[in-house]
């Protein structure tokens, strides 16, 4: 397994773009939650040279233990700045030199005694610093990598391996803590997802089961508590690879177990996936565009009144969009929920999907518009994945019914994502600032897919 990716916007302008992020953190003391504040009023701060995604955090025991002598358990991104050039970090002592403190600080009175930049000092005043309750994340809570920790070794003692080396933080974020470790036969990644998503636990075993080799090897799965415990798989994201061949391998595969899975969906209500039919989505188009808070209109990377104004106008053509793919005969079978080329390794006995935590049971073409979102112009050549993914479904349709499936899904797959991010992946966050622009970028792509479609009447 490689380090997830998600492939859609997920928040704030992308830090990739940004040359240098300058990176603080706040480390907390856990048995009475003050903040550690150095001699010059500042919280410790470093330079990030290659920005990396905000959910990465592999950087910042290291920064923190070079530049301080501390170890620390990264718990979470508690701020990212609009511009996506400062974050603020949150981190739990563990141990080490506390002689460059000038003092641990109270919740507060931190926000009157930190130096920084207007942004951050403003942040800190507005609450990004209010402890975590962990209800949702329990990961943003000090003490929770001990019993991960714990987790990992005795799992890894029942397969008879041996971890060599500390564990690795990789992502702290709402929707997983990722870990990493080297055993004595090889690299081992530990995750563990909310329980709301606890689903994926549970359907990467079941996918496991019907295809081995579609999911990454499992060595634990403990589906109560969230967490698996995977082997490596070894290969570049799919996103950068340029052969056609794994492009439509990928699709082909994917369209393969959803055909099987069309006739066997009980398995995926056993499993815990939730039903979210394209029957009864059509009812629900007008709430979703006229809820501007999910929308963000007006707002910081949500949609602007005219884009809103603009959706709203074309309400009965999406509507109508998802009654008419759901007519098309198709069974409903599992939606992979968010699936895009960084959500795919290119291991050496084919493509190995992962992050199924969006998962749905619904018309199994979302997939396809969600992996075709954003690739018009960008090979392999649209025409050519849409044919690979639906070869396996040439026994449930004809090519017409087939061809029409894949246009209406670029329709239906936004507001299905709308529906399924009120109801199910917001409420899961505990800071939902962290993808409450997926459902605006997601609504912007379709009003313009939209508005190119009006003009060509």
């Amino acid at each position: 397994m490689s380090p997830p990716r998600k492939g859609r916007p997920t928040t704030l302008t992308s830090t990739r773009a940004a040359a240098r992020v300058q990176t603080t953190v706040a480390i907390r003391r856990p048995d009475d939650g003050r903040i550690l504040v150095l001699a010059d009023g500042t919280l410790p701060t470093f330079e990030a040279v290659a920005a990396e995604p905000w959910q990465d955090v592999r950087s910042i025991g290291g920064a923190m233990r070079d530049a301080l002598g501390m170890q620390v358990d990264t718990l979470r991104a508690a701020w990212v700045s609009e511009t996506a050039d400062a974050r603020l970090y949150e981190a739990a002592w563990i141990a080490g030199d506390v002689s460059r403190a000038s003092e641990w600080v109270s919740q507060e009175d931190l926000a009157n005694r930190v130096a920084g930049s207007p942004a951050l000092v403003a942040a800190i005043a507005g609450g990004a610093l209010e402890p975590a309750s962990g209800e949702l994340q329990p990961w943003y809570v000090p003490g929770w990598l001990d019993g991960m920790i714990e987790w990992i070794d005795g799992r890894l003692a029942d397969r008879g391996l041996h971890r060599r080396g500390s564990v690795r933080q990789i992502r702290s974020w709402g929707r997983s803590a990722l870990l990493q470790a080297d055993t004595d036969r090889g690299l081992v990644w530990a995750k563990q997802v909310p329980l709301r998503f606890a689903h994926e636990v549970s359907v990467t075993g079941l996918l496991a089961d019907l295809d081995p080799g579609l999911v990454p090897p499992i060595l634990a799965a403990d589906p109560g508590a969230g967490r698996l415990l995977l082997a490596h798989v070894e290969g570049p994201l799919l996103s950068a690879v340029t052969d056609e061949v794994a492009w439509t391998a990928t699709l082909a595969r994917l369209a393969e177990t959803q055909r099987v899975l069309s006739v066997e969906r009980d398995r995926l209500s056993v499993a815990g996936v939730a039903a979210a039919p394209l029957s009864t989505l059509a009812a629900e188009v007008p709430a979703l565009l006229a809820d501007d808070e999910l929308s963000r209109v007006g707002q910081p990377g949500g949609l602007s009144p005219a884009v809103a104004a603009l959706l709203r106008t074309r309400t009965a053509a999406i509507a109508d969009a998802c009654d008419a793919l759901a007519a098309t005969g198709i069974p409903d079978s599992l939606d992979h929920g968010d699936l895009s080329a960084s959500q795919v390794i290119v291991g050496e006995m084919g493509p190995v999907i992962f992050d199924w935590s969006d998962a749905s049971i619904t018309h199994p073409f979302l997939s396809l518009a969600a992996f075709l979102d954003g690739r018009a112009d960008a090979l392999p050549r649209r025409a050519d994945l849409e044919r690979a993914y639906a070869g396996p479904w040439a026994g449930a349709a004809d090519a017409a019914t087939i061809s029409s499936a894949s246009q209406l899904a670029t329709i239906a797959m936004p507001i299905h994502l709308a529906r399924v991010y009120r109801d199910r992946v917001l409420p899961g966050f505990e800071q939902p600032w962290e993808v409450d622009r997926v459902v605006p970028a997601a609504l912007r792509s379709l009003a313009g897919a939209l508005a190119v479609d009006q003009a060509a009447r």
